[in-house]
Formats: structure tokens, C-alpha cells, sequence
């Protein structure tokens, strides 16, 4: 089975009714998870389990390990990446947390490593600055390279994770927005900046953001990275892919619907490489 689609395995797995992690189930698109190249599933468990407070889940008759936290999936494939998530237009994944400075203390105190959000400029060691406090707000480095930040919710009876947004880098970092727009029929956010844009989804809201780099070097596709590709959950996903050709953006993984299963499923890459997965039926 290629394992790009390893979600079909999801819906034999019994565990999956513990925490029904995708609760948004009117938006036309979300972000529904990330496929993680990993080389140690052990070490990865010990960042997103013990260290961030996901739930480890086994699914389909392989058994395959994933990650479970409120309105995301993160999917781990044993397989040493061909490098982290910096140096790909993927950034990071965004998680919000009540309390960010005591969820990064707790992350130091594991052995993880913190860094910046903006990232230096060729030649430079300095991060630029970037808006906000960070007792508000958090960048970590997990096993592999993988990038995440932290942001607060302060919304009263918040849980103690969940996901948040997803953030790309690109020196073509408007232009990336305006192609995540056109896609995903999201609208531009109030707000941008000379090196920083966002885009909103439909019945979600904040969720795509993007910053300016200028790296040293051309940023490679996520194919094989520790990020390997980024899900987007998608309502009438059928109609959705034949509305992406009449866009111009064609598939690299033709639609396919199980049937027996309930899942369908199909892949797009943006024109910087990094590869999205469209699934329809992770939410039921």
C-alpha cells in the first residue's frame, strides 16, 4: 500500500472513538493531520505524548502508530527523513496551550531545544523580530527537526493542547498565500506585513500563515522530510479535486473513494514542494 494513504487503514481501528480528535464538522476544509517521516517512533512518543500531551493511538490491522490531539493527527512513519523541516516552504506546526511558558519549561526540561520564529538571514545568526510577547508564544525543535510553536488560548475551560495553524516559509511568501487561497477558497487576513501574511479557511478562520525568508539556498519539496506532507480534510472532496483543475492545479495522486471504507482520498503538492494530502471521511 503506498503509504501516503495509509489513512484508509483508520476507520478498522477500534481506538480511534476515545477523543474524536477532528471536531470541526461543517467547515468545507481543515487541517485533519501531518505525516511524519521518524527515525526512533519511541523518541517521537516521548515529544508529542509525554512531552506535549497527545494521545498514542494504533490503527488498522498493521497496527500503525499515530498521535491523537484535539482537531489534528499526527501520523508517524518509521523512516529516517532525508532532513528536518527547516529548509522546506513548511515551517511548523502551531499547538495552543493555556499556560506557554509552563509548557515550555516542561519541553526544555525534556531536552528539547527552543529557537526563533523568523528565521536569520543568510549569513546571519540573529533571529529578526517578530510581533508579540513570548510569554505569550513559543518555537521548539522536536526529534528530527520537526518545528513547532507554541501560542497561548486563554479562552476560560481551554484544553491543554490543541491544534492551532500551520506556517510556511517562502521568499515568495505572498504569492505562496495567494496559491493556499486560490486552492482552498480562503480569504486574506487583516493584518499582513512586509514579511508576514495570512489566509483564513471557510468555517475556520485563522489557520494558514506565512512568513518572508530568504534562504541561502533553494528551498527542496517535503517529500521524504520530516514533515513528509501536511492533511487537509475535505467536505465533497470529489467535487473539490475537479474544482482544483478548472484552477489549474492538478492532482498527483488521482482521487480514489473506498467504498467498503468511507474514505477518499487524493494528493496536490504546491508549485514549493510541499505535498498535501486531501482526504474525505477522517471526521466521521
Amino acid at each position: 500500500m503506498n503509504r501516503s494513504i495509509t489513512l484508509i487503514l483508520l476507520m478498522g481501528s477500534p481506538v480511534l472513538n476515545a477523543t474524536a480528535a477532528l471536531s470541526n464538522h461543517d467547515a468545507p476544509a481543515i487541517v485533519g493531520h501531518y505525516h511524519l517521516n521518524v527515525s526512533s517512533i519511541a523518541e517521537h512518543q516521548r515529544f508529542w505524548v509525554d512531552t506535549l500531551g497527545g494521545v498514542a493511538i494504533k490503527f488498522g490491522p498493521d497496527q500503525i502508530d499515530a498521535v491523537e490531539f484535539p482537531d489534528a493527527y499526527i501520523f508517524l512513519h518509521q523512516q529516517t527523513p532525508s532532513g528536518p523541516t527547516r529548509g522546506t516552504a513548511f515551517d511548523h506546526i502551531g499547538f495552543a496551550v493555556p499556560d506557554v511558558p509552563a509548557m515550555t519549561e516542561k519541553v526544555v526540561a525534556n531536552g528539547y531545544a527552543l529557537t526563533v520564529g523568523r528565521e536569520p538571514a543568510p549569513g546571519e545568526t540573529a533571529s529578526p523580530p517578530t510581533a508579540g510577547n513570548y510569554g505569550r508564544f513559543s518555537y521548539l525543535v522536536g526529534p528530527d527537526g520537526v518545528k513547532v510553536e507554541l501560542v497561548t488560548n486563554d479562552t476560560a475551560g481551554a484544553p491543554a493542547i490543541t491544534h492551532h495553524h500551520v506556517h510556511f516559509v517562502n521568499r515568495d511568501f505572498v504569492a505562496m498565500q495567494q496559491w493556499y487561497m486560490k486552492a482552498f477558497n480562503a480569504t486574506l487576513r487583516e493584518g499582513q506585513t512586509d514579511f508576514f501574511i495570512g489566509a483564513d479557511l471557510p468555517g475556520v478562520g485563522y489557520m494558514l500563515n506565512f512568513f518572508s525568508w530568504l534562504p541561502a539556498q533553494d528551498l527542496v519539496g517535503t517529500k521524504g522530510r520530516a514533515v513528509d506532507h501536511i492533511g487537509f480534510e475535505v467536505r465533497n472532496l470529489e467535487v473539490f479535486c475537479e474544482e482544483l483543475k478548472t484552477k489549474g492545479i492538478e492532482l498527483t495522486t488521482p482521487y480514489a473513494y473506498d467504498a467498503a471504507l468511507g474514505i477518499a482520498t487524493a494528493m496536490i503538492t504546491d508549485p514549493y514542494g510541499t505535498q498535501i494530502e486531501l482526504t474525505e471521511g477522517l471526521r466521521q
